[in-house]
């Protein structure tokens, strides 16, 4: 997740399997190749009103502000995603990951964007962490909106298959009521991923604020494109996205205007 630009210029930096750009996103998607990008997954800012802040001694943060207008939210989220639209690959997918202050708002703008019929799955990241409310119900998920750039996409997804319940796999014993093979023990994935959120104590933790966990990151790198592919996140914060793809032999292309994020990503990426 990334903050509001800080500069007017582009710096990049290269490796071997991708880019990596301190941007306004806006001005740094202009230089890229239209129809080039198979998979652009982002997590922006989630119109909560706060000041994002991290951990450490002296913590990342930025803001995610906007005066309480939620159509000024709108107006600078889809501006960014009209381009990212003219940049995935006639097969290719944009996923969105936002919480409940926007998403609906941001689901109604999309589908005129991309098209109804090109609306996949609302998916669910179920986490269970955080705090218990005596108020309402818990928030204890976050929504991603996955979009298709047309009416054929790559989707696999036997490479991201979940185990079958302990309960399901003794009633495949049964063979009057049985549905499955005993040797079936996985299935396809539903539109309700349960993965923890990064603890405080978690290895992965760079003290970036609102960082995900790399397994969240990866079911959408696995599923939905194929190695060598292009995967591009235009507001990479920590880089958990561009370090999923990495890992799992694809391209990258990454950016983000804020130094502290670029500088946490660079490290996690050696570049």
């Amino acid at each position: 997740m990334s903050a509001l630009p800080e500069a007017d210029t582009i710096t990049t930096w290269e490796s071997e399997t991708g880019t990596l750009a301190q941007a306004d996103c806006l001005d740094w998607m202009r230089g890229l190749v239209k129809e080039s990008i198979q998979l652009i997954l982002i997590d922006p800012p989630f119109f909560t009103g706060k000041r994002q802040t991290g951990g450490g001694e002296s913590p990342p943060s930025y803001a995610d502000s906007w005066g309480g207008e939620k159509g000024s939210y709108l107006d600078w989220l889809l501006e960014r995603a009209d381009l990212m639209r003219e940049l995935l690959h006639p097969t290719g997918s944009f996923v969105i990951h936002l919480d409940w202050h926007a998403a609906h708002a941001v689901k109604v703008a999309l589908d005129a964007l991309f098209g109804e019929e090109n609306f996949q799955n609302e998916i669910i990241w179920y986490y269970q962490t955080g705090g218990a409310s005596r108020n309402r119900f818990s928030r204890k998920h976050d929504t991603l909106l996955w979009y298709t750039r047309s009416e054929e996409w790559v989707f696999h997804p036997e490479r991201v298959q979940i185990p079958r319940t302990e309960k399901a796999m003794h009633r495949a014993q049964n063979p009057k009521g049985a549905r499955i093979s005993s040797s079936d023990t996985h299935k396809y994935p539903e539109d309700v991923i349960s993965i923890p959120a990064l603890n405080p104590m978690s290895n992965e933790r760079t003290g970036y604020p609102t960082q995900k966990p790399i397994e969240l990151m990866e079911i959408f790198v696995k599923a939905l494109t194929d190695p060598g592919d292009c995967v591009a996140d235009c507001f990479c914060g920590s880089g958990t996205t561009l370090v999923a793809a990495d890992q799992l032999g694809r391209q990258w292309l990454g950016c983000d205007s804020s130094a502290e994020a670029i500088e946490i990503c660079r490290r996690r990426l050696l570049i």
